[in-house]
């Protein structure tokens, strides 16, 4: 076996196991952090954990946009939301369905999720998004962090005013739970880099066709920290991280990623992400917010759907699009 397969394999191992250890680090600190300041899990979930995750997507989005493939920014952004409910949420629901615990919280997650994905919808049907249209998304992204923390200080000055017999104590050193948080996030942006890289060079290696390559290691690469941390909370039972992290990632897609690569450059919109893309995104975004208020939980049955929207979504795309690409 030549040395450069050695080297991608061990990379590919490095890569496994990094993103394995980070995302448990990542998930148990991001619980703690919750516990210590009292704020609920989904919105540390819809928050500080989706910023980290889609760091990956800011960067492919702004790199693309300052260079010749400006149309993979938006490509990549919208792409990715619907990844994130039609493949990631639906794999956690089918492995264990989820209560949804703080539903008002969720419903307006979930209703600030549709709102963001309106709009670049409706500043999308000119086929791009300019300078001006960064605005209208950079300032949904302030109010959506303004309202984020209005959520999280009431929440936990509600805690607070529990008489002390009511309350669960909780000895957490938060530095110590930071520190983790942040390694843990580096070692699954990192991991997830190294794993799709790896994975790239050895199915070139094999022979498996370019467009293939794309449309799956390098679409879903970018989501890959939201699915590692969304199947690591599901496991150990902290599903209010799932739910926050994937509804936050969505938002987080469209008015943080498209909002500065939009910034920087006027970004065109593919005919692909008009008439398939798009659509496919909002009907995912609505059916989860309905899925969320029905009795109050996401059911297995509920996850093969979004799963099976997914697979529709993929052989459209490549029956339709990738013929014609």
């Amino acid at each position: 076996m030549e040395t450069s397969m050695v080297i991608t394999l061990v990379k590919l191992a490095v890569g496994l196991a990094l993103i394995a250890k980070g995302a448990d680090w990542f998930t148990e600190a991001a619980v703690k952090i919750a516990q210590a300041t009292r704020v609920p899990q989904v919105v540390i979930g819809a928050t500080i954990v989706s910023l980290a995750t889609t760091i990956p997507e800011l960067t492919v989005s702004t790199y693309s946009a300052l260079t010749t493939r400006a149309d993979y920014a938006v490509g990549n952004a919208i792409g990715s939301t619907i990844c994130n409910i039609g493949l990631i949420l639906g794999t956690c629901l089918i492995i264990r369905p989820m209560s949804i615990a703080r539903s008002s919280i969720t419903m307006l997650q979930g209703s600030i999720m549709i709102g963001a994905g309106l709009l670049v919808t409706l500043l999308g049907i000119n086929g791009e998004l300019s300078r001006l249209d960064s605005a209208f998304l950079v300032s949904l992204l302030a109010g959506y962090f303004y309202y984020s923390i209005r959520v999280a200080r009431k929440e936990r000055t509600e805690a607070l005013s529990k008489p002390k017999n009511q309350r669960t104590e909780v000895d957490i050193k938060l530095r110590r739970e930071i520190f983790l948080f942040i390694i843990g996030a580096g070692c699954v942006i990192f991991g997830s880099r190294w794993l799709v890289n790896s994975a790239e060079l050895i199915a070139r290696k094999l022979g498996v066709p370019d467009l293939l390559i794309s449309v799956t290691l390098v679409a879903v690469g970018t989501s890959l920290p939201e699915y590692v941390t969304a199947l690591t909370a599901t496991i150990k039972g902290y599903q209010e991280i799932s739910i926050g992290n994937i509804m936050g990632a969505d938002i987080m897609d469209i008015v943080w990623v498209l909002g500065a690569s939009s910034m920087l450059m006027p970004l065109p919109i593919q005919f692909q992400t008009r008439v398939l893309d798009f659509p496919f995104m909002l009907v995912l975004m609505i059916v989860l917010t309905l899925f969320a208020k029905t009795r109050n939980r996401l059911s297995r049955l509920e996850g093969i759907a979004f799963f099976l929207v997914y697979v529709i979504y993929l052989l459209i795309m490549f029956l339709k699009f990738a013929a014609v690409a």
